[in-house]
């Protein structure tokens, strides 16, 4: 496990759809790696850190597609993803990791 994948514990999570929930203590809330990279490939940048943001278990499913949203189609997600890879880039560079 990467100090990147790490720092997901005890984070709140960064794509937060409707029915997000970390749990208590956000113990669900792991680093979701970004979507792209190929089969069973984690997507990674040109410095080999890890790309992905914070999400809990329900966001994390809907992200990669296990769960259908009844509203929410796929690039609306990709597009949400986005926004949570910059916030948790910014919490990542705070802890030093990025």
């Amino acid at each position: 496990m990467s100090k990147i994948t790490e720092s997901a514990r005890g984070e709140a999570c960064s794509l937060r759809l409707d029915k997000c929930f970390g749990g208590v203590g956000n113990e669900s809330v792991v680093f979701a790696h970004k979507n792209g990279a190929g089969m069973g490939q984690k997507y990674l940048d040109e410095d080999g850190n890890d790309v992905g943001f914070y999400s809990c278990y329900y966001c994390h499913q809907v992200y990669d597609g296990t769960i259908k949203h009844e509203y929410y189609n796929k690039l609306f997600v990709e597009e949400m993803a986005e926004f949570a890879i910059r916030e948790t880039d910014k919490k990542l560079k705070k802890k030093g990791l990025k």
